[in-house]
């Protein structure tokens, strides 16, 4: 089977699930700092190099190169960017008044100036600032409202450089797609060596370029099992791209030739958004949780946000623009 077949078929459906095991992923991962203090060893970063969550980001990245690049090749300039502000701004607003009502429940003392710097920085995404005097005070790691948000910004980052990419024709020619990956490879590599925001964007951009060449070959890719788990080894021990690139290949293998599996609700967005202050929020009423403890109450806590989040804000603003968005 390749990767272009299990679309036509459907089971690309599959990736709202992966989605959703990715966000529990990243709030597992969390869960060690969260409940034991800043700078805490995260699960798996040891072993690998990477943390839990570190590796759950990069798979977000290279579906979302993966996806984000079809939807721009199908729409216009307009339409791509319609969408792409109703799948993040809305559940984001909504997220950020809960993680604001759950910080002053918890002893934030900060004035409503304070207050809604914070909220207009968070939502415009330019210059996140994650702490707000006085909340979540007496936790191990205090002030922190909504840590994970600051990869939303390095998200709509590649979205831009995407649409560009796009737009200029270069999914068009496979060799400027080849060239795309060896220069974002490139820069993960020296992601160290490169400014602020540039270091940190390079390795998640990385991923995401993967993601884009796998949907442009993806008549040509083949989703073998054995290929799959030939390549997870290099996870463990080979550079970033090429470790992401096994690992985003082994998990659409094992997405896509499942069945296809309908979830009834798309949470993944509303699970990473709402998971850190819901955590944070459990800390503070359990100060003795442990981070297994933690992570076991802060999925099922989180739940029912992300739930709410999907049914009251998210799907109605994606319908809307189903009807407006068209190409």
């Amino acid at each position: 089977m390749k990767l272009g077949q299990a679309f036509s078929e459907g089971r690309s459906v599959n990736l709202d699930a992966l989605r959703l095991v990715l966000a529990a992923a990243v709030m597992i991962s969390h869960a060690w700092p969260l409940a034991l203090g800043s700078g805490t060893p995260e699960p798996l970063l040891a072993l690998t190099g990477h943390a839990l969550g570190g590796w759950a980001l990069g798979l977000f990245f290279f579906l979302s190169g993966l996806l984000v690049t079809a939807s721009a090749e199908r729409r216009g300039a307009r339409a791509f960017w319609a969408a792409r502000a109703r799948r993040i701004v809305p559940g984001l607003g909504a997220a950020l008044l809960v993680t604001l009502g759950l910080a002053y429940a918890s002893g934030a003392v900060a004035g409503p100036a304070e207050a809604a710097a914070w909220f207009l920085r968070a939502l415009t995404l330019v210059s996140i600032e994650h702490r707000l005097e006085g909340a979540f005070a007496t936790n191990p790691y205090p002030e922190v409202l909504n840590g994970p948000l600051w990869s939303l910004f390095h998200e709509v980052t590649a979205y831009v450089v995407c649409f560009g990419f796009v737009a200029l024709g270069g999914t068009r020619r496979p060799v400027a797609v080849v060239a795309l990956i060896a220069l974002a490879a490139f820069a993960a590599l020296f992601s160290e060596a490169l400014p602020g925001r540039i270091g940190t964007f390079a390795p998640l951009f990385a991923a995401f370029s993967l993601g884009t060449a796998a949907h442009v070959f993806r008549d040509r890719l083949h989703l073998s099992p054995v290929l799959a788990l030939a390549a997870l080894p290099l996870a463990l021990v080979a550079a970033w791209p090429l470790a992401i690139a096994a690992l985003g290949y082994a998990a659409l293998v094992l997405s896509l030739r499942a069945p296809a599996l309908h979830l009834p609700n798309d949470i993944s967005y509303g699970v990473y958004i709402y998971g850190w202050p819901v955590m944070q929020t459990i800390v503070h009423l359990v100060p003795e949780i442990g981070p297994l403890a933690l992570a076991a109450a802060s999925l099922a806590a989180t739940l029912p946000f992300a739930i709410a989040s999907w049914h009251l804000v998210e799907r109605p603003a994606l319908t809307r623009c189903r009807s407006r968005c068209k190409s």
